[in-house]
């Protein structure tokens, strides 16, 4: 007897070709070097350089590449197949391509080769999950969806918190690192939201609030000399709240008590931060 393939997993076959092309891509990334580049513009008058070394290159050339295979996973779901001109599967490239950027900055920051190996398992095995919710959310049975949206929310929450802390690590200046927060906070915001249902205008709009919110508090925190984790988990706070408030106001919660709830959260995450201070 046949066993049909359930509609909330992708094809084995597709997903292994993704995952074996981007394991073998941050191993040529270890060992193959590319010449460094340096970008120079002018930014509202002011002069601006930066310099992209040839591993963040290869890094780069991995997050396109990924879009074009989650592209081809999603648009394989039933729901896809019959309409190549739908734009929807685009919101799936998100979290993808964030999750290979943020797996190979890691990568590349670390020296011994058998941690390095170790980080790469996990930081490819992170992917496929992100890629098996990414194809169940489409249409996930009911059972499956508070489950689904809890994982993915964490994995999101992951991916903010390390990109967050990597751009407060650099050191650029603030239009760099502002704009570089706008972008990570405002779709992974983008992604939460149409994944509690709001429609696309909606998230849009709304995350590009919140990426505006995030960017402003990372304008002011680039000026105190603080830990590149408390800036990051400050940021992370900020989106949490940002992003469930929003949610909470969808479901038509009174706004007093989702704010309440909030910042309850707000307050006991900030105290501890206060309390690493000291």
């Amino acid at each position: 007897m046949s066993h049909k393939r359930p509609r909330f997993f992708p094809r084995t076959d597709q997903l292994s070709v993704i995952t074996a092309t981007i394991g073998l891509g941050y191993v040529l990334s270890r060992f193959m070097f590319l010449p460094d580049r340096t970008v120079e513009t002018m930014l509202f008058g002011s002069p601006i350089s930066v310099h992209v070394d040839g591993q963040a290159i290869l890094i780069i050339l991995l997050a396109a590449l990924i879009t074009n295979g989650t592209d081809v996973l999603i648009r394989s779901h039933p729901s896809f197949r019959l309409e190549p001109l739908n734009l929807h599967p685009l919101s799936h490239w998100i979290m993808p391509v964030l999750t290979t950027l943020t797996a190979g900055v890691i990568l590349n920051n670390i020296p011994e080769q058998s941690l390095w190996l170790l980080g790469m398992i996990v930081g490819v095995s992170i992917l496929v999950i992100v890629l098996v919710i990414e194809y169940s959310v489409i249409e996930p049975e009911m059972s499956l969806i508070s489950r689904l949206q809890i994982g993915y929310t964490l994995l999101s929450y992951l991916v903010a918190l390390v990109g967050f802390v990597w751009v407060a690590q650099l050191g650029v200046r603030s239009v760099i690192s502002g704009t570089s927060i706008l972008l990570i906070g405002g779709l992974i915001s983008f992604r939460l939201l149409l994944l509690h249902g709001s429609d696309s205008a909606e998230a849009g709009w709304n995350s590009l609030v919140v990426g505006l919110i995030l960017a402003e508090l990372m304008w002011a925190l680039g000026y105190w000399a603080l830990p590149p984790m408390l800036v990051g988990s400050w940021l992370l706070i900020v989106l949490h709240l940002s992003v469930g408030i929003i949610c909470m106001g969808r479901k038509r919660v009174t706004f007093g008590r989702a704010v309440r709830e909030h910042a309850i959260v707000a307050l006991v995450a900030f105290a501890i931060s206060a309390l690493l201070l000291l």
